[in-house]
């Protein structure tokens, strides 16, 4: 694993107190893996001398992820469950942090995010793609808290959109998902804050496109400050392509 050089601000403390359930915080669990803006995630925190765990759907989704990380000397391991499916989630996240070294850093990322509109969409699509965009972060954050707690420290960064502050007919579902997203991951920092565990919202305020101000390699550079900033933690941070 490549180290990180002295003196940057990748320089946190490695894994807390020893014991099953213990939590490293130069582990990090990225859920909704995938090309894009998840990639770039991977790549900037495996750079940064992160272990990684990825999750997603597509079990050769993840095998080719994992391959595209091989030269930057990582550690890397694959988690396949469907965030559409909350409790399957949720299991296999709870038996994740069983076990010590569970990850410190969390990074949801997962989105359903097809162009839909209220009038025309069925209650199985509207449940579907509030089970992805809002409830298993939810559970991500309740099977992950017990080791997190005990270990005293963690952090939970949650994906957010523009479409939180604009809301879109014809984006309808990630439009209300954003919002109700953003208000979730407001009420968990308030409530895991006394255990040292920082829960926010990254909102990126803008289309994601290689090239442009919203660059996926850009944005996740705005997670790794984030995660290693020694500003004062609050419920939402930006990207604006700035």
């Amino acid at each position: 694993m490549p180290n990180q050089p002295a003196g940057q601000p990748g320089d946190r403390g490695r894994t807390q107190a020893a014991g099953p359930g213990s939590v490293d915080d130069r582990h990090l669990l990225l859920v909704g893996a995938g090309p894009g803006l998840g990639m770039a995630i991977a790549r900037r925190f495996a750079v940064g001398g992160y272990r990684l765990t990825l999750l997603a759907r597509s079990t050769s989704r993840l095998g080719d992820l994992a391959g595209t990380l091989a030269d930057t000397g990582a550690e890397v391991s694959t988690v396949a469950a469907d965030a559409s499916d909350p409790d399957g989630l949720g299991a296999r996240i709870k038996q994740l942090y069983l076990g010590n070294g569970a990850p410190g850093v969390i990074v949801y990322n997962a989105v359903l995010g097809a162009p839909d509109r209220l009038l025309s969409s069925s209650v199985a699509h509207l449940q579907a793609a509030y089970s992805v965009d809002v409830i298993s972060a939810i559970v991500v954050a309740q099977a992950a808290a017990p080791a997190m707690r005990a270990a005293g420290s963690g952090i939970i960064l949650v994906t957010g959109g523009g479409f939180a502050d604009h809301p879109i007919p014809a984006l309808a579902t990630v439009s209300l998902g954003k919002a109700a997203l953003r208000s979730a991951a407001t009420m968990l920092g308030a409530d895991l804050q006394p255990d040292g565990i920082r829960v926010a919202t990254l909102t990126i305020a803008g289309q994601i496109a290689a090239g442009t101000p919203f660059d996926p390699e850009r944005i996740a550079e705005r997670y790794w400050e984030v995660v290693h900033s020694a500003d004062p933690w609050q419920a939402e941070f930006r990207f604006t392509g700035q």
